[in-house]
C-alpha cells in the first residue's frame, strides 16, 4: 500500500527530482533517467493492513448494507447470495469474535429476474429556449442520483461518440437492483420525464426486463483462531521478500540503512553500482531496462519486505528527465 507521500510523488513525477547520489546528467538538455526509491516502514501491524474494513464513506448505501449482512453471516458458517452484483469482498480477512476468517466470493449459478433499467437519451443545453426543463439531479434521491450518472456517461457517447466509464455502464444505462430498500423517484414508474445532469437535459425511460443475473455466493474460511496466529497468517500472505542484515554486502546495506532514513533517494544513470545491486536486491529489477528512448514514469514495488525485524513498503520510481 503506498504511502500518501509516494502517492503524490507518482502523480508529479515528470517534475523531476534532485539526486541524492549516482553520476552526473549526460548533458544540460540531454534527457536522462532518473529512479527513485522509498523505503517506507509500516507504521502499524502487518496483520491490520491485511483486515478488510467496511468503508465509512457510503456506508448506508445498500450495497453496503447488503455486504455487512452476508459478512456477518458468512462467518457465523451460513452461505448467502446475491444476484448481480458481488456478495462478499472475495479475498479479503476479517475478525469476528477474536477469530480470522478469509471470504469468498463465487458463481454458483443464475437466475433470470426482472430488473429496472434507466437509459437517458440526449435532448440539449439546460441554456436553450428549446429545450424542456429537466429536474436537476442533485435534486433526485440520493440512490437516483447515483444511477442517473452510468445512463449520463452512455447517453453522452452515443450522442458525441468517444469513450465512456463502460465497466459502470449496463445494458446501455443504469440496472437498478435495490428498489426494496431505497427512496426512487425515476424507477420502477419515473415521476421525472427530464433530467439536468452537468449543463444537459436528457430525457427518462425506465423498461422493466428480464435479465440472466449471475448468482454470487458468499462464504467464509476460518484461518486462525487468535490474534498471535493471525499475525502469522498477515506475514505469510503479504512478505514478498525477506532480508536480514547479513544478506547484504557492506556498501548495499549501509545504503538501505541510509534510504529507510530518508523521504526518498534518487540516482540518474548510469545507477553507481550499490544501487544498482540494492535494486536486484528488492527484486525490482525490471526497472534497470529503461533507457531514455523506451522509459515511461512508472512504479515498481516490493509489498511487503520484512528486514531485521520490521516491516518495510518499497516503490521504485523511473522518470525521464532533461
Amino acid at each position: 500500500m503506498p504511502s500518501t507521500t509516494r502517492r503524490a510523488f507518482l502523480g508529479a513525477a515528470a517534475t523531476g527530482l534532485t539526486g541524492l547520489a549516482g553520476c552526473d546528467s549526460l548533458g544540460e538538455n540531454d534527457p536522462t533517467v532518473e529512479l527513485t526509491l522509498h523505503v517506507d516502514r509500516l507504521d502499524r501491524p502487518l496483520a491490520a493492513t491485511l483486515l478488510w474494513t467496511p468503508p465509512e464513506r457510503a456506508a448506508d448505501h445498500p450495497v453496503q448494507r447488503t455486504r455487512r449482512r452476508a459478512v456477518a453471516a458468512a462467518v457465523d458458517g451460513e452461505r448467502v447470495s446475491t444476484y448481480g452484483y458481488g456478495v462478499v469482498p472475495d479475498g479479503e480477512y476479517v475478525e469476528h469474535d477474536g477469530r480470522y476468517y478469509l471470504l469468498h466470493d463465487v458463481i454458483t449459478g443464475s437466475e433470470r429476474i426482472e430488473r429496472s433499467v434507466l437509459r437517458l437519451s440526449w435532448v440539449g443545453r439546460v441554456d436553450s429556449e428549446e429545450t424542456p426543463e429537466g429536474t436537476p439531479r442533485e435534486a433526485l434521491p440520493e440512490y437516483d442520483q447515483n444511477a442517473v450518472m452510468p445512463a449520463f456517461f452512455a447517453a453522452r457517447a452515443e450522442e458525441h461518440g468517444g469513450g465512456a466509464p463502460w465497466d459502470f455502464i449496463e445494458q446501455g444505462g443504469f440496472v437498478y437492483r435495490h428498489l426494496d430498500e431505497v427512496e426512487s423517484e425515476l424507477a420502477p414508474d419515473p415521476e421525472h420525464e427530464y433530467v439536468a445532469v452537468h449543463g444537459t437535459v436528457l430525457k427518462v425511460t425506465v423498461a422493466q426486463e428480464t435479465l440472466v443475473e449471475p448468482e454470487h455466493t458468499g462464504f467464509a474460511t476460518e484461518v486462525a483462531d487468535s490474534a498471535a496466529a493471525f499475525d502469522d497468517v498477515a506475514d505469510a500472505a503479504t512478505v514478498e521478500r525477506r532480508l536480514a542484515p547479513d544478506d547484504l554486502g557492506p556498501d548495499v546495506r549501509d545504503l538501505f540503512e541510509r534510504v529507510r532514513g530518508l523521504e526518498r533517494y534518487s540516482e540518474t544513470m548510469p545507477l553507481s553500482d550499490t544501487f544498482e545491486s540494492l535494486v536486484e536486491t528488492l527484486r525490482m529489477r525490471d526497472a534497470l531496462d529503461c533507457t531514455p528512448e523506451n522509459c515511461r514514469p512508472r512504479m515498481y514495488e516490493t509489498e511487503y519486505l520484512a528486514y531485521d525485524g520490521e516491516y518495510y513498503d518499497c516503490a521504485l520510481y523511473t522518470n525521464v528527465t532533461e
